[in-house]
């Protein structure tokens, strides 16, 4: 029954957008001339732009409506119908029959005379019944060819990028001719290119140029017998979706447009009439000059058959570029030895496909100190079972790159402990992973350390001096009774700007340990230490890990992080808030204290109550029918 309908039964029908609109809908007024019919359905005529004739009734427990907007069902229209009859309801006002022969009914009945909406309804959203797959074919069913039509017409002006893409899914048949198909798809790089991409992911707006009408020209310049346009033409696309990728505000999607692209000018690459000497170093430029990952299907491409005569004569024109190369001014160090890297990277791959391991070994050793490319080099070793000499070189590379780039420093000792763990030397290994633990106290690196000394049959004497490292910053290397060796890098220890107690870590290792009464001391220390919030995240684990033995804390926790979202004022905030809400609702609940939460949440409403879109999602929170007792 309508009566004993829920806020969270209406949005588990219809979404929370659509009850939204539904709502604003009917307190406007715009639900009007409500009747019920024989049968017992509601009625109603919903005005928007246009005037739309809803019906709603009940089917078991659940409402069902149709209506004359293109959505259909469970639309905007349709909860505000049944707000508007809750209404009349609340304020026992008259509710009058339909006629039989209602209008409303008339075009209910008669599908061919569904309206087009002129308001801009999406009909899939994420969150809304039609998003769905699934659903896609059975909606698309349903339509008319009118109906259709309408939808696909509304649909290109929202999207005229689709317009563009669907041009060329035929051909005009001035394109048989190369010279035009060239001149159109050149446009089509220059208009696109030419365009920004965005995106705002809070407002879900945004742009992404739509390559696929290239991507179609090139594929018909390429089956057509045209190669060698088809390269020249990637040339041209690659320098303009660079500098476009450069300009552009997203995550990505514009440069993964173009990346979708550039397969089909590696397949030209292949069949155009090049040299193969000059094809490879054609496809080497590429990548060398690929700032943004657009060069999908080049790796495809170099795993080609070439003539190791081929791959030679490449590597001696690489040799000769790599001597010749000389640093573009000052700039910045990492960028230049980047750039010389990506080069030597194409050398060594040339000379091993050439058969000169020997030569490529030279290189490796030689950029090794020229660009702190210690870790490729340790890695060629190992390949090529050179164990000792590999761990020369990681202890050589830490050395030199631990103060300038410690990520290179890192990875070498990740190599190191690679090795170790090959040879079963856990002892060493667990020392590595210490090294890492005092100097990046934390849970990671904590869970580490416990693998490697389980293995090693030490963890019980380590974990009793690493908790006490965090607890006083006392290093516990230097003890009698610590049974880990030395790794030769130096005494490890945290930066200056941390100090003991390391509250964040002592408190993730609590929990991850069971031990509540910890978590709790840990969490007072980190408040009264710093005056300010864990992560929110860390918050939350907090609270649900003391929940049943401090459920006080617990939900004190819960209230002030939803009281944090509910501040910011914004939709997607008060989702954040909800989340927490609920968890205050379930404690509360589970203490015997309903009558609390219903108090508590009455007064958040109370507080926010000019906030209508929160109001109405703590309605939700509510339980309570629509329709007040």
């Amino acid at each position: 029954m309508l009566h004993d309908l829920t806020w969270a039964d209406l949005e588990a029908w219809a979404g929370q957008k659509i009850v939204a609109r539904g709502m604003s809908y009917q307190k406007s007024g715009l639900a009007r001339d409500l009747a019920v019919t024989r049968e017992g359905s509601l009625i109603a005529w919903v005005r928007g732009t246009k005037k739309y004739a809803t019906m709603v009734w009940v089917e078991k427990v659940w409402p069902s409506s149709v209506c004359t907007c293109p959505y259909g069902t469970a639309c905007k229209h349709a909860v505000a119908v049944i707000l508007e009859y809750l209404d009349l309801l609340q304020k026992n006002a008259e509710i009058s029959p339909a006629d039989e022969d209602d209008q409303r009914i008339a075009l209910l009945e008669d599908a061919s005379l569904v309206l087009e909406d002129e308001e801009g309804e999406e009909f899939f959203e994420e969150d809304e019944s039609i998003a769905a797959a699934d659903d896609l074919d059975p909606f698309l069913k349903k339509k008319s060819k009118k109906e259709l039509e309408a939808t696909l017409a509304g649909i290109l002006k929202d999207h005229p990028e689709i317009k563009k893409e669907l041009e060329f899914t035929t051909p005009k048949p001035e394109w048989k001719d190369c010279a035009a198909l060239v001149k159109a798809i050149t446009k089509a790089i220059v208009v696109t290119g030419s365009e920004q991409g965005w995106r705002d992911y809070w407002n879900h707006t945004g742009h992404t140029p739509n390559y696929a009408p290239v991507r179609k020209g090139l594929k018909q310049l390429l089956d057509e017998g045209y190669p060698d346009e088809v390269v020249r033409l990637g040339e041209k696309l690659f320098v303009k979706g660079t500098e476009q990728v450069g300009e552009s505000d997203d995550e990505g999607e514009t440069a993964d447009e173009i990346a979708r692209t550039m397969p089909i000018v590696f397949q030209a690459l292949v069949k155009c009439s090049l040299p193969d000497l000059d094809k490879l170093e054609r496809a080497v430029d590429f990548g060398l000059r690929d700032e943004y990952g657009l060069c999908q299907g080049l790796d495809e491409f170099k795993q080609r058959r070439f003539e190791k005569k081929t791959w030679s004569d490449l590597a001696d024109r690489l040799l000769t570029r790599l001597k010749d190369m000389k640093p573009r001014g000052k700039g910045d160090l990492f960028s230049r030895n980047y750039e010389r890297d990506h080069l030597s990277d194409a050398v060594i791959l040339a000379l091993e496909h050439a058969g000169r391991e020997d030569e490529a070994f030279s290189v490796c050793f030689q950029e090794a100190e020229t660009t702190d490319s210690y870790e490729r080099l340790v890695k060629k070793l190992r390949k090529a079972d050179r164990i000792t000499e590999a761990e020369e070189w990681i202890r050589k590379g830490a050395k030199a790159t631990q103060a300038k780039w410690s990520g290179i420093a890192s990875s070498l000792k990740a190599e190191l402990s690679a090795i170790r763990q090959r040879k079963g030397d856990w002892l060493f290994v667990a020392a590595l992973r210490a090294d890492d633990y005092f100097n990046h106290p934390g849970l990671s690196t904590f869970n580490d350390l416990q693998k490697a000394c389980e293995k090693a049959k030490v963890w019980q004497e380590v974990r009793d001096a690493s908790l006490k490292f965090l607890e006083t910053g006392a290093y516990p290397g230097s003890r009698a009774s610590w049974p880990l060796p030395d790794t030769g890098f130096g005494k490890p220890g945290p930066s200056r700007r941390d100090k003991p107690p390391f509250t964040n870590a002592l408190i993730d290792i609590a929990i991850k340990e069971k031990r509540v009464d910890d978590i709790v001391k840990w969490y007072e220390a980190h408040k009264q230490r710093s005056g300010a919030w864990l992560a929110v995240h860390l918050e939350d684990t907090v609270a649900a890990a003391v929940v049943h033995h401090y459920p006080e804390r617990s939900i004190a926790i819960w209230k002030k992080i939803a009281e944090w979202f509910i501040a910011q004022t914004n939709v997607a905030a008060y989702s954040e808030a909800l989340a927490y809400l609920k968890k205050v609702r379930k404690a509360l609940e589970g203490l015997g204290r309903a009558a609390e939460w219903t108090a508590y949440l009455t007064s958040v409403a109370e507080t926010n109550r000019r906030k209508s879109r929160l109001v109405q999602m703590l309605n939700v929170l509510s339980r309570r029918p629509i329709l007040s007792k």
